[in-house]
């Protein structure tokens, strides 16, 4: 289905011109709001029923530009008592659009972005008066507008000296007024700004491009992508052309397959993503009714059904939108950046020793500069012309591709655009036989063995369609996303970030990452490590259980790769267990010896420990930014040391906890008997000290002295990285302590984002908080923190009526209309018991969307019911809580299975969520 752009233009021209006769400038207004209303309104209607991204802006430009004609019109022969012809024709004055709607892309309801042009300085004053004049009937029209008011020598002066300015005005058009003037804008632009100083302007767009990927994200596969401004993006096509008009003079991409510079196909892939793309925004557009242009995950279902995605048996209709769009983007960006690079690489000035500086060709491939690149006759390494590719290109057998990868890997080379050209025409001869040769088995898991590279050759790889055409069972999972809440990333993004986050640790000089570098450093052969990460998630986007799912189809990989039986048993193993190491550090109590113990007899070996803790480290990192922290670092930890000390005892790290026992004593010497700091290690299990930072236990035993007779003692600190407060809270134990304290944190606004319970033998409670303010701030202030201690004190006192205060917080909290829409709603509660992994208490786990009030609403349901929590983790990630609580009965019993359905119950009801 096509627009008929010229149908559009007569029909609204009529229109605009008897609004023109409307008898006064206030029904002319009237008329034109309903105008456009009306003309916005069939456009949505034209998108419903699937008209290409590129029309809809193409044809919302084409209304804007006979609305601003029509309104210049009005202002010159209105206002000024001039003949519209002779000031349009020859009057010096111009009306430019700049930008995406300089390119014809107006999207529905994006800004307008428009210059008025005069020659010089005596014409100033009458351009002045025209744009406000223009200006006013559009703003009140309902328009938001980016304008400016320039001279020939203005716009010279911007492009030399501001980046966006001058990419704005490589897309500029003449709306209205005299072409000669925008002539000469556009020729002096090219003599005095694009030919003079190409390299520099190159350098900058580049510089511009890396703050736009610092600020918006230089991934195409995140889990909210802008449309426009992140990593396979709008703006990365825009990128390309204005580099493009830069270094050869061609703004297009029509030109730029003219001039020989960019391949048909290649033009033909990236106008095609470039459309859906557009598309998308429009729907945003749309629906939002507003400029929308982040695809945020509240919007994301809407957006799918509005497109006509609908649900499969095993994803959402969302999840299958998405992945329409990581595949759009992602081939986008690739391209993009490929020939972006080469436009800036052929305009750069090398220094002379390296203007020729090449390697001799070996296997048909020659390294010039850093690119890896064919050289110019390679009949002799080629397999001949491959079906399908164009006419001349001769294609590489899959040993060369598989050489080429291994040479980039091993130089850290980059591919020229005509060996990734060559590469994807190539893909068919990666077919059954080359997957389960032995040379290419053998060339792959070489490759793997190469630590600190392993990530940027299998992204590499990726980016080429390689990797999942050798490794089909990676390639299912190809953007594959996963609405959870939790992972920021596809699939694949995911997983290559977190194989990317062990190379990392080569790399890395940091105290922060000593202990996993040293740990790597152990691992004699990394193959089975990095393996059993790349296929660790390949069950996912199959259903249920992906565990199970992803080690079937990694035995169907593993048997044409065909390891040695030991290798095969230990990838299979890291699949398997992939989560395990994680969940026991996050949701069990450490010091429970059984938990241990079952841990340590699942994993078998030394060599299992090692590769596992690795792994979990590198699946943790490649979950997205900021998820990684110290919390997470010290469970993994204290759970891999505990676990070390069982299968190899000669490797017991006692004398480690001795040290930081004596070390922390002689910090505290000066104000604290030394035979009370270690009495306060005696009086806590041995996992508080590997568990607990050393500023973290100073300043428990600095509360536990101060104590005395006091209801409580507390300490705050702020945490930078984690950009919270840590809240650190001493006590004397009693039942409904923990409900109490997180009820008054709740009464006063307080967040809580994780917890950590301990009690001592002798009855005093030490519990430390990790918390934010109502809007997500770290509680900073000296002040606001006496105010919540005071409220702490008079609770534990009796004199604060917690519930009452609790209460009186949930009702005040007020949600705007966009808030609402903006909130994602918190998925269905899941509430799972395990009486099996501990011999003392029973484990209630609880998985819900986060909201104020939640840690305390569960430990008071929980005391309420004459229940103790004995233990307690509390995590937050995103807006997705993780709660863990082990109970007893107020005898210290564990709960017997047929009383948990019932408390399960009384916890549903507490949260609102009780199905009747």
């Amino acid at each position: 289905m096509q627009i008929d752009l010229a149908t559009i233009q007569r029909h609204a021209g009529e229109k605009l011109r008897k609004i023109e006769n409307q008898p006064n400038p206030a029904q002319r207004l009237v008329a034109l709001k309903k105008f456009l209303k009306i003309e916005t309104q069939r456009l949505s209607l034209r998108h419903r029923f699937g008209i290409g991204g590129e029309q809809i802006v193409q044809a919302r430009s084409l209304i804007v530009d006979l609305l601003i004609e029509r309104i210049a019109r009005a202002a010159v022969e209105e206002k000024f008592g001039a003949n519209f012809g002779d000031v349009a024709d020859g009057g010096q004055f111009a009306i430019i659009a700049l930008g995406g709607y300089g390119r014809r892309e107006l999207a529905p309801y994006s800004d307008i972005d428009i210059m008025f042009l005069h020659r010089n300085r005596k014409d100033a004053a009458f351009a002045a008066k025209l744009s406000e004049a223009v200006l006013y009937l559009l703003w009140d029209a309902g328009f938001n507008i980016g304008h400016s008011v320039r001279s020939l020598g203005d716009c010279v002066s911007m492009a030399r000296e501001d980046v966006v300015s001058r990419n704005s005005m490589i897309d500029a058009r003449l709306l209205w007024g005299d072409a000669k003037l925008f002539e000469q804008l556009v020729d002096r632009l090219e003599e005095e700004v694009f030919e003079k100083q190409k390299a520099a302007l190159l350098g900058e767009l580049m510089k511009e491009r890396d703050a736009r990927y610092a600020k918006f994200g230089g991934a195409a596969l995140m889990q909210e992508p802008n449309i426009k401004e992140s990593a396979g993006g709008l703006r990365d096509l825009h990128e390309l052309l204005w580099a493009s008009r830069i270094a050869y003079g061609r703004a297009t991409l029509a030109g730029l397959v003219d001039a020989g510079v960019i391949p048909e196909r290649d033009a033909k892939a990236v106008s095609s993503a470039y459309d859906f793309l557009l598309r998308v925004r429009n729907e945003l557009h749309f629906m939002t009714s507003r400029r929308t242009d982040a695809l945020s995950l509240d919007l994301q279902q809407e957006v799918a059904r509005n497109l006509r995605y609908a649900d499969s048996v095993k994803q959402r209709a969302s999840e299958i939108f998405m992945r329409d769009y990581y595949l759009h983007a992602r081939r986008l960006h690739r391209l993009c950046e490929s020939h972006l690079r080469r436009a800036v690489a052929g305009r750069q000035k090398k220094i002379w020793f390296a203007r020729s500086r090449s390697t001799a060709a070996i296997g048909g491939f020659v390294m010039s500069d850093g690119t890896l690149d064919l050289v110019e006759s390679n009949a002799e390494f080629a397999g001949g012309e491959l079906a399908g590719g164009r006419a001349g290109q001769t294609g590489l057998d899959g040993q060369r591709i598989m050489m080429a990868f291994s040479y980039a890997q091993a130089t850290g080379a980059g591919f020229s655009v005509k060996l990734q050209d060559a590469i994807q025409s190539s893909l068919p001869v990666v077919n059954r036989a080359f997957r389960s040769s032995a040379e290419a088995a053998q060339a792959f898991l070489k490759m793997l063995r190469v630590k600190g590279r392993v990530a940027a050759a299998l992204r590499l790889m990726h980016e080429l369609d390689f990797l999942g055409k050798f490794l089909p069972e990676f390639g299912r999972v190809t953007c594959l996303v996963q609405h959870d809440l939790y992972h920021r990333y596809t699939v694949d993004e995911h997983t290559l970030r977190a194989i990317g986050a062990l190379d990392d640790l080569t790399l890395s000089r940091g105290k922060e990452t000593e202990r996993y570098r040293n740990l790597y450093g152990e691992i004699s052969d990394p193959a089975p490590l990095h393996l059993g990460l790349l296929m660790h998630d390949i069950g996912k986007g199959l259903g249920g259980n992906h565990t199970e799912k992803g080690i079937r189809l990694a035995e169907r990989a593993l048997a044409r790769l065909n390891p040695e039986p030991r290798m095969t048993d230990q990838v299979l193993f890291l699949i398997r267990h992939h989560l395990t190491m994680s969940q026991i550090a996050q949701r069990r109590d450490l010091s429970d010896m059984k938990v241990v113990n079952d841990f340590a007899e699942r994993v078998g070996t030394l060599d299992n420990l090692n590769m596992l803790t690795l792994l979990t480290y590198g699946d943790i990192h490649g979950v997205g930014p900021g998820v990684w922290n110290e919390w997470k670092d010290a469970l993994l930890w204290e759970l891999y040391t505990k676990a070390r000390a069982i299968l190899a005892p000669d490797l017991q790290p006692g004398r480690v906890l001795e040290e930081l026992r004596d070390r922390v004593a002689r910090m505290l010497a000066s104000e604290i008997d030394v035979d009370e700091t270690r009495r306060h290690f005696d009086l806590l299990p041995e996992d508080y000290a590997r568990s607990a930072p050393a500023q973290t236990i100073i300043e428990h035993v600095r509360l536990a002295h101060a104590l005395n007779s006091r209801p409580v003692k507390t300490g705050w600190r702020i945490d930078t990285h984690a950009r919270c407060a840590d809240l650190h809270l001493c006590a004397p134990n009693r039942h409904g302590l923990f409900a109490c304290v997180t009820g008054t944190l709740t009464a006063q606004g307080v967040n809580i984002l994780s917890v950590q319970l301990h009690t001592r033998a002798d009855g005093i409670a030490i519990d430390s908080f990790k918390v934010r303010d109502a809007a997500g701030e770290p509680i900073t202030d000296p002040t606001r923190w006496e105010q919540i201690d005071d409220a702490i004190r008079r609770a534990l006192c009796g004199e604060l009526d917690v519930a009452a205060a609790v209460e009186k917080r949930l009702r005040s909290q007020t949600v705007s209309r966009f808030q609402r829409r903006k909130a994602i709603a918190p998925s269905a509660t899941r509430i799972s018991w395990d009486n099996q992994s501990s011999d003392k208490s029973t484990i209630l786990e609880l998985r819900t969307g986060d909201r104020l009030g939640l840690a305390y609403k569960i430990a008071n349901t929980l005391s309420s019911l004459d229940l103790d929590i004995v233990f307690a983790k509390v995590a937050t990630e995103k807006n997705l809580a993780l709660d863990i609580f082990y109970v007893t009965k107020a005898a210290g019993e564990k709960l017997a299975d047929g009383e948990l359905a019932a408390i399960e119950d009384a916890i549903l009801d507490a949260l609102g969520e009780r199905q009747s």
